[in-house]
């Protein structure tokens, strides 16, 4: 590529044998996936990260106490005294990092307890249970906590510790199943040591209530948080948070946590950082820890000695990890649930027990309880008018022969009559899908692939025949531009389109909950196949919807798709897991025009659900940057977390994190790979950019290896480059646009020059015409020659896709049959490409954007693209 000549061949050859990155899916009309798998040499993955550097082998087992030996009462070896007492439960309004579950509270806690100074050990889980089920397993490794333990395992473990004890047990274990690829039944003296651990179990509290259990056992929820925070009312024992991401290092954190900011992706040895006023450790950070309560996203109020709903699928887990947790997650409010089965290298446990009497006789509490400060206020910004215009000025030099008003007038005609002819947006609307709203579930529509067309007695069936793993890059395109020409003209069609499409953006999260009270609602899967069903639409159009032939389970090396029992919204729906970067750049770019139609939209409902789409897109933005760059995901039983893949031929246990769904993987080799990625991310989370300075966002030499490995790369670090851009200027990050909107210009020169790339690549102009415009919508002036080029491949491109008989399936002239892909070819017979389908509309955004540069070479009249009553006009 031009602009890259001076980069030596030994780098490159270094690179590419360290960096092989393809693509997820393939941004291609017709759903040709000729991609691989990649090879992820995952130079951070978990297992090689195992070494501490930082051992102290002077650490002991027994941590000291750090409470005044006069006040407290003699403790179990390795355990703390916890005095009983009241506290704020949840978090203030305006605690950084806040979450809706976090309401806050009175909690009284009435009995003396003693909690484990530190999380359980891996050598004190095999020298109870007789197995090692960590992950993180080195020779040092015997005093990191123990992880990949369910609940039923940390249970046993309390029984078993109990029983050594000589303390009643608090728990009966029955119907014992092991996590083994069996189904192994297990018993209530080896708890499946040998097969796994304990997957299922039925569990009966040997008490009239947790509380007064006589063993060790799993804290509640408020005994974990009361423990916690140590009579602090901040957002951590040591102080509020200030960065809520992993990065920038949060400096109250480093001191009591090993978190994703400061862990080197792994756990440490237990008991390291400082303790809290009552001399626990590590209950904000290392690993999650297990409570005994059940989930529920809201507390009942005030409460004394609280236990949770009786009923509830998830169970509440505490505290931070060491990876994919950012200090937003770290605070002792913080919530998050797991299925008890839940096996991870990231949650473990530690133990409580309540006192006897006679341990605490005569003891008087008046522990004196810390106080800190305040809690801050969020990063969030404040409320702030959109841009009416580029707030600065950027030019270029002209270049090329302008084009005629003649020929920019023959080309309005041209596209605005191609939408017109073939009634471009109601035919988005006929063949877009989801749920109906005559079923009274609800209702959206998103644009599929993997979905033929059955024509039969008139009615038109969609049935969906593969995994549909990139259906956001195309939807992402339509909502841009069915609501630019919304907002230019209030046009009802395309108004419908936004509130439809927008509705399919939080349909695929809604998709994502296994019941009313998941604790994670900002995870978005590829896709959902939600219920078959029939439906007219606009009158006449008989439709079906049959996803029955993708409802079954799927592992692909990009992409797994996994049974949703209980949805909340649609019931028993499937989901395709695994959200891939692939389709990211085209979600975030649909953030700048969802705001607009969101504060500007003429129709009430239209306005709500751009407004709604808006919040579940920054909500998963603050995912990403909160988990350290990387996207989540959830398994077959509801748990969130980070898709990995295993390497065979190293190790059939190595596994490491899919380059799917990393913005960081290639850091370690390239410093600023992916960085518009996470530039975008952390402007829509927190409208800061963290620590991430990405200059131009052109030129990094991870873009030449990247589209080496496959061409379609070129798109994703493109469109990322153009939604930071966008983002940021929409935000008031202005200085941060200008030098991105430099280096959309250079990216510009280096396309537009590259004739190598022309050679290699049949669709290399059509994507370059594409991308000028998307660019454009971002303040890039188009030079002469630029837009001539856009003017030439669109035109084609029309003359292609105008030959297509098949725009209205139902019409009465087109039979009966199975139409396969319903959706036209990009691809020109006798060669050469056609510009995608969902790109052939980029022209309405650009016209539309209030950023577009007024030194723009002219192109075409967009006072007439902008009014659809007047679509095949000339002038």
């Amino acid at each position: 590529m031009k602009g890259f000549a001076q980069l030596t061949t030994l780098l490159l050859l270094i690179l590419t044998l360290c960096v092989f990155v393809a693509s997820c899916g393939d941004d291609d009309d017709d759903d040709n996936d000729d991609s691989v798998p990649p090879v992820d040499d995952d130079a951070d993955d978990d297992v090689n990260d195992d070494v501490d550097d930082d051992v102290d082998d002077d650490v002991d087992d027994d941590i000291d106490d750090d409470v005044d030996d006069d006040i407290s009462p003699e403790t179990t070896e390795g355990f703390e005294y916890v005095p009983p007492g009241a506290f704020m439960m949840g978090s203030p309004v305006g605690e950084r990092g806040r979450e809706a579950d976090e309401q806050q509270h009175q909690v009284t806690l009435t009995k003396h307890i003693e909690v484990k100074a530190t999380e359980v050990r891996q050598s004190e889980f095999d020298e109870v249970m007789g197995f090692k089920p960590s992950h993180f397993s080195v020779p040092y490794a015997p005093k990191w906590p123990v992880e990949q333990v369910s609940l039923f395992d940390a249970m046993a473990y309390a029984n078993k510790f109990s029983e050594l004890a000589g303390k009643a047990l608090c728990y009966t274990l029955e119907n014992i199943i092991c996590d083994d690829e069996l189904q192994t039944e297990g018993d209530a003296t080896t708890f499946c040591k040998d097969n796994g651990g304990i997957f299922e179990a039925d569990v009966t509290i040997n008490a009239d209530n947790i509380y007064e259990c006589e063993g060790f056992r799993i804290p509640t929820e408020a005994e974990f948080e009361y423990a916690a925070r140590a009579g602090t009312t901040t957002s951590t024992y040591n102080g509020d948070i200030e960065n809520n991401a992993c990065s920038p290092l949060d400096p109250s954190l480093d001191a009591i946590a090993w978190y994703c900011g400061n862990a080197d992706r792994r756990t440490h040895i237990a008991g390291t950082k400082e303790p809290n006023a009552w001399g626990l450790y590590d209950m904000l950070g290392n690993v999650r820890e297990w409570t005994m309560d059940r989930y529920a996203k809201d507390y009942n109020g005030d409460e004394t000695n609280p236990t949770g709903p009786a009923d509830g699928y998830f169970y509440a887990a505490r505290g931070c990890s060491c990876r994919f947790d950012g200090g937003a997650r770290c605070r002792a409010a913080y919530r998050q649930g797991h299925s008890p089965n839940k096996h991870s290298r990231y949650v473990g446990f530690r133990l409580v027990r309540t006192m006897a009497p006679e341990e605490v006789e005569g003891f008087k509490v008046d522990f004196q309880f810390p106080t800190s400060g305040s809690a801050r206020t969020d990063m969030e910004a404040p409320q702030r008018d959109l841009p009416s215009e580029l707030p600065f000025t950027f030019t270029r030099d002209a270049v090329g022969t302008e084009l005629t008003q003649q020929e920019i007038d023959d080309f309005t005609q041209k596209i605005t009559g191609f939408f017109k002819e073939v009634n471009f947006f109601n035919w988005v609307l006929w063949h877009g899908h989801g749920v109906d709203e005559s079923t009274g579930m609800f209702d959206y529509k998103l644009w599929w692939q993997d979905t033929d067309a059955v024509k039969e007695n008139g009615v038109v069936t969609f049935r969906h025949t593969g995994n549909a793993d990139n259906i956001m890059i195309r939807s992402g395109k339509i909502i841009n531009n069915a609501a630019a020409g919304y907002l230019a003209s209030g046009d009802p069609t395309l108004g419908r389109v936004v509130e439809s499409y927008s509705k399919g953006i939080v349909s695929l999260f809604l998709s994502m909950d296994w019941d009313e009270n998941d604790p994670e609602h900002d995870i978005m899967p590829r896709a959902h196949f939600t219920v078959n069903h029939c439906y007219t639409e606009e009158g006449d159009r008989e439709t079906c919807v049959d996803y029955e032939p993708v409802r079954h389970p799927v592992e692909s090396w990009n992409g797994h798709t996994v049974h949703n029992p209980n949805n909340p919204y649609w019931g028993n729906v499937w989901i395709r897991g695994w959200r891939s970067k692939d389709d990211m750049p085209h979600i975030t770019r649909t953030l700048p025009m969802l705001m607009r139609v969101a504060q500007d939209g003429a129709d009430p409902d239209v306005r709500e659900w751009a407004g709604k789409a808006v919040e579940y897109l920054n909500a998963q933005a603050k995912d990403i940057a909160d988990s350290g760059w990387y996207i989540r995901t959830k398994d077959a039983w509801g748990n969130q977390h980070v898709p990995l893949n295993y390497n065979e031929a190293i190790d059939p246990q190595y596994y490491i994190v899919a380059d799917l769904a990393s913005y960081e993987q290639y850091n370690i080799i390239v410093p600023d790979a992916e960085c518009t990625s996470k530039l975008v991310s952390a402007l829509m989370a927190y409208n800061n950019p963290l620590d991430v300075d990405c200059g131009s966002g052109f030129g990094s030499l991870y873009e030449v290896v990247a589209v080496m490995g496959h061409y379609f790369n070129a798109a994703i670090i493109r469109y990322f480059h153009i939604a930071a851009t966008h983002v940021a200027l929409m935000l008031g990050q202005d200085d941060i646009g200008y030098d991105l909107l430099v280096g959309l210009k250079d990216r510009a020169d280096d396309i537009m020059y590259d004739d190598q790339g022309r050679t290699d690549y049949d669709e290399w102009d059509v994507d370059f015409a594409g991308y000028l415009l998307a660019a454009g919508t971002t303040g890039l002036p188009l030079t002469n020659e630029e837009a001539r080029l856009v003017v030439e491949q669109y035109s084609l491109s029309v003359d292609h896709y105008a030959a297509w008989t098949f725009w209205d399936l139902w019409d009465d002239s087109i039979g009966d049959g199975n139409y396969g892909d319903y959706k036209p070819s990009s691809n020109i017979d006798g060669g050469g490409r056609a510009i995608r389908l969902p790109e052939m509309v980029y022209i309405l955004e650009y016209c539309y954007s209030p950023l577009r540069n007024e030194t723009s070479a002219p192109l075409v009249n967009c006072d007439i693209v902008l009014d659809p009553s007047r679509w095949g006009e000339a002038s």
